[in-house]
């Protein structure tokens, strides 16, 4: 399994999620929080809202990579509108983050929790085993099987 310097890793399976960490920009209902949790019961998850005492709720993009760089936290954003620029800019300076997942209304409505829960453990076990450091992925919905 690849594990990078702050111990990021993705699971072999969601009960074994327990050092996922994963930020969810406030775009996203803070209920997905819990449904992803019962999902995936050793997910640590959390909302920018409470994120740190939700001193990052009004923070700049920048501020809040890095801090989730700092915790080895991916960002699940649907803001396609700044934090791609950003990302580029960091990309040619060369300066890392740990991972950013984009949401888009039209594939995972970010108001739709269980959506949002069902897309996020789909991808973890997708990416199970990759080192998420400037990583960037996109929700899409759970493939359905039958």
């Amino acid at each position: 399994m690849a594990i990078r310097a702050s111990g990021w890793q993705w699971p072999q399976s969601c009960p074994e999620m327990q050092k996922v960490k994963l930020l969810l920009d406030g775009h996203i209902r803070k209920a997905a929080v819990a449904a992803l949790q019962r999902r995936c019961p050793g997910l640590e998850v959390a909302h920018l809202a409470d994120w740190q005492g939700g001193v990052f709720r009004t923070a700049p993009d920048a501020d809040i990579l890095a801090a989730c760089f700092e915790e080895g936290r991916s960002f699940v954003s649907y803001d396609q509108r700044t934090i791609p620029g950003l990302l580029r800019r960091w990309a040619a300076e060369e300066r890392p983050h740990a991972g950013v997942i984009f949401g888009d209304a039209n594939t995972v409505p970010a108001n739709h929790p269980g959506a949002v829960a069902r897309a996020l453990a789909a991808l973890a076990e997708e990416a199970r085993g990759s080192d998420m450091t400037n990583a960037i992925l996109h929700l899409r919905p759970p493939r359905v099987s039958g």
